[in-house]
């Protein structure tokens, strides 16, 4: 399988030192990915889906069985498509990515932990590989060329089967595999980055580069030494740890709320100004690059330093603006819902809840290459409760970090069928999980992936999709809605079950 995910980290590393892909960047070289998780998905959005279809039906006419379709939380824009060949204990995998396309890889795994791949994929072999692993980039060849190569490079025993049911698992396992082999040594190589940037275009100065390379393997040092269960977590929510009285918690927030932010002036003429100044400075230097070719290294960190300005005040700016009109549809929202009321932090219009039984805040994230999009509603409730997860059903639940012993078994149902609970008390989830709740965590589940955790003092509802722009705003109060339902349901559960 190829390593795409350290591939992209690596790439955005050397981007960065073209002064390029800024966005990509940011989202990316926060730190590498050592684990990932599949989870499955019914109606993949694929970039092409003809491409797609005539590439399964390669697969299915050489005796592949179809193993789902999954996309990866760690790069939310990547989507799998997996296949199992029992007869010849071979599977393979369709890749779709928006930036490096759509490729496949055949692969074997063997008894004695080695194994073989085979890839049309349009990066991977500029990276070290495992020992007793082999891995053959034919770019841009066809199914059947792949399907050949692998045929003839493949040893004829020692082979191991993989069931469809355990594809994702497999797949997900030699992941971590490789990745911690390549922890083991310390991160990429010069040479792996300087291979990497040659691919790509980008300037190869030595002093550059290595100075990019100690970056990316302090990063994994860092990473190394974070104990898993520490690692950061998306955007916490600013709620007092113990619930506070609603009345108290509302007054104390308000009196910290700062001006409404607004813009006074429209925002197109500004954009549009900005993107001609971006244009006539690349004109500009295309222009004095064909007069003064070769340009110096001087000139070209002016260019890039130049042209850094206005790409930042464009990235501000688009900021302010997104903050000044989620201001209106965040004021909508608390006048439709009891208790909510709003507060500006900073610039940043916030939602808040005062509840009789609980106190909440709503966040947004617009997810990028390694985080997903998501809005949430946080909660500090009364409590405390046993934990309890709500989350939607994929294979990886046996390896998802839950004992089994901690699922809890469901009436047969459309909702048992999607969403798995884990937690230790059976009674609290029975008396949770009543018509009203399945309901609203079933239409949540029409906006996005969605998962209920409640940890003792704390109730989370959230949906991965970022609901805080303006065409957005019926899927949000939607969202509000269900997620109000759960929360108040699980704030007062203790009493509902008589305990």
């Amino acid at each position: 399988m190829t390593t795409i995910f350290l591939l992209l980290f690596i790439s955005a590393a050397v981007a960065s030192v073209g002064y390029a892909g800024f966005r990509f960047l940011r989202n990316i070289i926060s730190r590498p990915i050592f684990e990932i998780k599949l989870s499955p998905v019914d109606e993949p959005k694929w970039s092409d889906r003809r491409k797609i279809t005539d590439l399964a039906a390669s697969f299915h006419q050489k005796g592949f069985e179809s193993a789902g379709e999954y996309t990866c939380p760690e790069i939310p824009s990547l989507i799998i498509s997996g296949f199992v060949r029992p007869s010849e204990q071979m599977a393979g995998v369709i890749y779709d990515h928006p930036v490096q396309g759509i490729w496949v890889d055949l692969f074997a795994h063997y008894k004695d932990g080695g194994s073989l791949t085979v890839s049309s994929a349009p990066i991977g072999d500029e990276l070290d590989h495992m020992p007793q692993q082999t891995k053959i980039y034919c770019k841009g060849s066809s199914f059947d060329d792949l399907f050949r190569r692998m045929l003839a490079e493949n040893r004829e025993t020692g082979r191991i089967v993989i069931p469809i049911a355990e594809f994702a698992s497999r797949f997900e396992a030699q992941y971590q595999k490789e990745m911690k082999w390549r922890m083991d040594r310390g991160g990429p190589t010069y040479l792996e980055v300087r291979r990497v940037a040659e691919a790509m275009g980008v300037s190869t100065d030595r002093e550059q580069l290595e100075s990019k390379t100690r970056q990316i393997q302090q990063i994994w040092r860092q990473e190394q030494r974070t104990p898993p269960g520490t690692r950061p977590a998306k955007s916490p929510a600013a709620l007092p740890g113990e619930f506070q009285r609603p009345e108290e918690f509302r007054r104390k927030m308000e009196q910290n709320s700062g001006p409404v932010p607004s813009l006074s002036v429209p925002a197109m003429p500004v954009y549009l100004v900005l993107f001609s100044a971006m244009t006539y400075w690349c004109y500009y230097g295309l222009q004095y690059s064909r007069t003064n070719a070769p340009v110096s290294l001087s000139a070209v960190l002016v260019f890039f330093g130049v042209f850094l300005v206005p790409f930042l005040i464009t990235l501000v700016f688009r900021d302010f603006n997104r903050r000044v009109k989620m201001y209106p549809v965040l004021k909508r929202m608390a006048g439709m819902n009891p208790g909510a009321f709003l507060v500006v932090e900073g610039v940043s219009p916030s939602l808040y809840y005062a509840r009789e039984a609980w106190i909440g805040k709503v966040s947004f994230e617009e997810g990028g290459e390694t985080e997903n999009a998501f809005t949430r509603l946080d909660a500090t409730i009364r409590g405390p409760l046993n934990p309890l997860e709500i989350r939607r059903k994929n294979i990886l639940d046996k390896i998802s970090g839950r004992p089994d012993k901690d699922i809890i078994p469901m009436p047969e149902s459309e909702f048992s069928r999607k969403f798995v609970v884990s937690g230790s008390d059976v009674e609290f989830a029975k008396t949770l999980l009543n018509p009203s709740v399945v309901d609203a965590i079933m239409r949540i589940a029409k906006i996005g992936n969605v998962v209920v955790d409640i940890n003792r003092s704390t109730v989370r509802v959230e949906v991965e999709n970022d609901l805080s722009r303006p065409r957005k705003e019926e899927a949000l109060r939607q969202f509000l809605t269900d997620a109000d339902t759960i929360i108040e349901k699980a704030a007062n559960a203790d009493q509902a079950a008589g305990r």
